[in-house]
């Protein structure tokens, strides 16, 4: 026998290797399955993820070779190919158990399921050779499935509990490389899966698993894997709306108990599977700007939660220094105005160039970041409005304070909205906030701003002092006569827009 089967160390099946050996090996034909037997019950104490369902495999490996015995001393005449078959199912799971071991505690992690569906196949080898062989009773054969449940749910609460814990979560982003990302993004699909799994408990666990989640996205720098946000991973902060529009509810919330983020609900639309399927395919879009922008010129999103309360929600981030029409008339002639909406064009350009339409740009749909630079917020919620419901966005509830800033075309039949009206809209948008009022202030009721502009009335231009100052000067006003031709198809694209913005 090889000097690795006669360790002396001193297993929790009660027996050290040396004395297994001296149980089976005289058997003829349980040799070499004694030392694979011995060989299981070592490897067995390294596994990482699922160690009790490996202890459960490595005992009935051992009640295999004991019946083998036992059915031998009585004679039975068979036992030559039941030992080939004993033999090929240890070989088999000490082969499976190195594997496991050689996996590494995140791996093991990561691949907790796949390991328990590894270990049931071995059990079931060993449930073959014991019913081919009539080794022991149909009840025994059958009874390793109620153990075995209870020994995988109990490894999965204890895996839990290790990805909820915070030093250990730091242990790991410390040791894996920047290189090794998909094995970080990984992770974060596993803890995610563990927040839906304990959502409803709002304890140490819980908190524990969004922390360390929220620090793998900062490390991977990307969103979260399901962007479906039914894990409790957003937490409302009070009952009440801290602001809004005629369409939408803003509240402040929490973010994997770490970030403070904005709770969009869009009282537009209602929760349902219609409303959820069109925020999946907008999932890919929110994603993609992402991994393009990173939160340079665009607000990003979260993600969208449809269980709580009856109107959807999209997250985003919370931006402390509000709007950007608040912002300008917070510092006015502290605003570098020239640069803020140039800033805003390249924004714009980012959506354009990936073929997304923004649909309701104004002031009060750009937040101001941390670094005091514009982000083009609430992209695209006009044509998700405008899919769910049927209904031209144009018409929808609560659309009509927009309609200063729309487009000729977007305001009548079906409500048009294009990269062209979105040129529109941010030339009603500069002037918004050079002026820091809305477009056609003068004039009170929106309907008239209608007429007046199906007529080709253009705004005002103005001619107050410190409007100047801010930087509204004749080149500026030219373009944004450009940006608000009636033909859609004589506004200039974005592209144009940024060049003829000439100062840095």
């Amino acid at each position: 026998m090889p000097p690795y089967y006669r360790t002396q160390v001193i297993l929790s099946l009660g027996r050290s290797a040396a004395e297994v050996v001296a149980t089976f090996a005289p058997v003829p034909g349980l040799y070499a399955a004694a030392g694979m037997l011995c060989a299981i019950m070592e490897l067995t104490e390294n596994v990482i993820a699922n160690r009790r369902e490996a202890r459960q495999l490595r005992d009935r490996c051992h009640t295999l070779l004991q019946a083998a015995k036992e059915s031998s001393e009585v004679g039975n005449a068979n036992m030559n190919n039941a030992f080939q078959m004993i033999q090929e199912t240890l070989s088999k799971v000490q082969s499976k158990m190195d594997t496991w071991v050689k996996l590494g505690r995140i791996n093991s992690f990561l691949q907790q399921n796949q390991i328990k569906e590894d270990i049931e196949k071995c059990h079931e080898g060993i449930t073959d050779c014991l019913t081919h062989f009539q080794l022991v009773s149909h009840m025994e054969i059958h009874s390793w499935q109620e153990e075995f449940s209870v020994n995988f749910a109990m490894d999965h609460q204890e895996v839990i509990a290790l990805l909820s814990d915070v030093k250990e979560s730091q242990n790991f982003i410390q040791t894996t490389t920047v290189d090794n990302n998909t094995m970080l993004k990984e992770m974060m699909v596993l803890l995610q899966s563990a927040l839906f799994e304990n959502k409803l408990v709002a304890d140490k666990t819980h908190n524990g698993l969004a922390s360390n989640l929220y620090e793998l996205q900062q490390k991977t720098d990307t969103l979260l894997p399901n962007m479906n946000l039914q894990s409790g991973e957003v937490v409302r902060e009070g009952n009440f709306p801290v602001s809004g529009t005629a369409a939408m509810d803003i509240y402040k919330g929490r973010y994997l108990n770490r970030e403070d983020v904005a709770i969009k609900v869009v009282r537009a639309v209602n929760s349902n599977e219609a409303s959820r399927r069109r925020f999946m395919r907008e999932v890919k879009v929110w994603t993609d700007l992402w991994q393009r922008d990173k939160g340079k010129h665009i607000l990003p999103f979260y993600g969208f939660c449809q269980t709580d309360g009856p109107f959807p929600y999209m997250v985003s981030p919370w931006q402390s220094n509000g709007t950007a029409l608040q912002f300008v008339k917070k510092y006015d002639l502290g605003v570098d105005y020239l640069k803020m909406i140039k800033h805003i064009a390249l924004g714009l350009q980012v959506l354009h160039e990936m073929k997304v339409v923004h649909g309701d740009i104004k002031a009060s749909n750009i937040m101001i970041s941390p670094e005091f630079e514009p982000l083009l917020a609430d992209f695209g919620l006009s044509q998700i409005v405008e899919d769910i419901t049927g209904i031209p966005f144009t018409q929808s509830r609560g659309v009509s304070d927009s309609y200063r800033w729309f487009a000729p075309e977007v305001c009548k039949g079906q409500g048009v909205l294009s990269a062209r009206s979105d040129v529109y809209a941010l030339g009603m948008t500069i002037l918004e906030l050079f002026t820091h009022q809305q477009p056609y202030q003068k004039i009170k009721h929106t309907t008239e701003v209608v007429i007046r502009r199906e007529k080709c009335e253009l705004p005002e231009r103005p001619n107050e002092a410190r409007i100047l100052q801010r930087g509204l000067d004749e080149q500026l006003w030219m373009l944004l006569e450009d940006c608000w031709r009636t033909t859609a198809s004589e506004r200039p694209k974005i592209n144009e827009v940024i060049q003829r913005m000439t100062w840095p």
